[in-house]
């Protein structure tokens, strides 16, 4: 795997989680994906998805899985991912 293959699902993330960020946390998330900070993205997406009560689909919660073991994924952004369920 290379770094884009971690820079894609972080930007599909944070696409997906969209709808349940606000403003000021979606022009960080995007300032994050920007200069590369996919650890801090990924974590606001997460905590939009959870503060929402939604969950993410099932092939997404498997590619970051994966990307976890290949890519540092810090302890808040591992906890968030076990936290939250398939659809």
């Amino acid at each position: 795997m290379d770094s884009s293959e971690l820079s894609e699902a972080a930007w599909d993330l944070v696409e997906h989680c969209r709808k349940w960020l606000n403003i000021s946390e979606l022009n960080t998330a995007f300032v994050r994906l920007g200069v590369g900070e996919y650890n801090d993205a990924m974590i606001i997406a997460l905590k939009s998805a959870l503060r929402a009560g939604e969950s993410l689909p099932a092939h997404l919660l498997a590619r970051l899985a994966a990307l976890g073991q290949v890519y540092y994924f810090d302890q808040d952004l591992t906890g968030l991912l076990a936290t939250l369920d398939p659809e």
